[in-house]
């Protein structure tokens, strides 16, 4: 065989040995391509931790009935002004600060009587009756970080004011969690739900003989506040203001490649 035959042969196997590489190599790749963009495995990780609140706000109501004459109503706020001076003594008594504090403006509504009782507020349509007197209110909010503190005055402070001769109303005390608490701790919960839903991947894929492979996408869910010991779930987070003690749910959808 002379040389230029021998030439041609040898182009011949070079050129067949490369198309076959180039369709192992486009094969390859096609394969890889299908197996990203199908086999992939969506979990939902979970990451809690129980936080005790260190924010607190109290709203109570003093409240003053008086006659329908100008000097009922004088006499009315002057005594209005007498309760708010004793509330505000007992607070400070039991350490409340004064910068912790807001006082709404008093609130006065005429109320009437009519032939079916008394009405509090404006008449509207045919409705009649005569000025019976005037009901006065005044809102006061406490919003303090002295949870254990302010939660036992809330609970003593309707009794002693009530003794005192004071009309007054309390609600329960609403309990949260900072937001530079949350802050703090939201980085860490968060890889944590992230290595909890790489964690469930792999126990679904064990079963079914594939391995987790790289993260694809992530998504932070819906925070969830709650009593601790809670069934308490909401699609749209939850943030429950009754229990001093709570629990801090984070969640975090991943996405993970499987091989």
């Amino acid at each position: 065989m002379n040389d230029g035959k021998r030439g041609l042969v040898w182009f011949g196997v070079i050129l067949g040995a490369s198309l076959v590489v180039t369709a192992i190599i486009v094969s390859y790749v096609i394969y890889y391509v299908k197996t990203y963009n199908n086999s992939v495995i969506t979990v939902t990780g979970v990451a809690t931790k129980e936080l005790k609140s260190d924010d607190v706000k109290w709203r109570s109501t003093i409240s003053e009935n008086t006659g329908p004459t100008t000097d009922d109503l004088k006499a009315g706020s002057v005594a209005m002004q007498g309760d708010l001076n004793e509330v505000l003594a007992y607070f400070a008594q039991n350490g409340v600060a004064t910068s912790d504090i807001t006082i709404s403006p008093l609130t006065v509504n005429p109320m009437y009587q009519t032939p079916n009782g008394s009405y509090t507020g404006k008449f509207y349509g045919g409705m009649s009756g005569s000025l019976s007197g005037y009901d006065l209110s005044q809102d006061i909010l406490v919003e303090s970080h002295n949870v254990d503190g302010i939660t036992a005055l809330a609970q003593a402070a309707s009794q002693y004011l009530v003794g005192k001769g004071i009309v007054f109303s309390s609600q329960d005390p609403e309990y949260y969690i900072q937001n530079s608490t949350l802050d703090a701790i939201r980085e860490q919960m968060l890889g944590e739900a992230l290595a909890d839903a790489k964690s469930r991947a792999q126990a679904i894929t064990e079963g079914v003989g594939a391995a987790v492979g790289n993260l694809r996408s992530s998504s932070v869910g819906v925070t969830q506040i709650t009593p601790v010991n809670s069934t308490q779930v909401s699609d749209y987070g939850a943030y429950d203001t009754t229990s001093i003690d709570k629990l801090i749910t984070y969640l975090v959808h991943a996405t993970f490649t499987m091989r």
